[in-house]
C-alpha cells in the first residue's frame, strides 16, 4: 500500500510552469491529497469534477503510471 508520505511531494512554489498547462496533478490541499488542474483563466487550482477552486494548495506531485 502506498501512503501520502511516500509520494515525492514538492512545494507548490517550486512547481515548473510547464505543469500549469491543464494536466491533472496530485495536489495537497489543507490536510488531504486531491487531484486537480490549473485553470489559467481563473488563475487557480480547480477540482476537475466539481470545477470549484481549491484554496489551500501547498504541495504537488506528478501523477505517474505504475511501472
Amino acid at each position: 500500500m502506498i501512503t501520502a508520505k511516500y509520494i515525492p511531494w514538492d512545494s507548490i512554489g517550486a512547481m515548473p510552469d510547464d505543469r500549469k498547462e491543464g494536466r491533472l496533478m496530485l495536489l495537497w490541499e489543507g490536510d488531504r491529497p486531491v487531484i486537480g488542474r490549473w485553470d489559467d483563466g481563473r488563475k487557480g487550482w480547480e477540482d476537475p469534477e466539481g470545477m470549484h477552486l481549491f484554496e489551500e494548495i501547498t504541495y504537488w506531485a506528478d501523477i505517474n503510471s505504475p511501472e
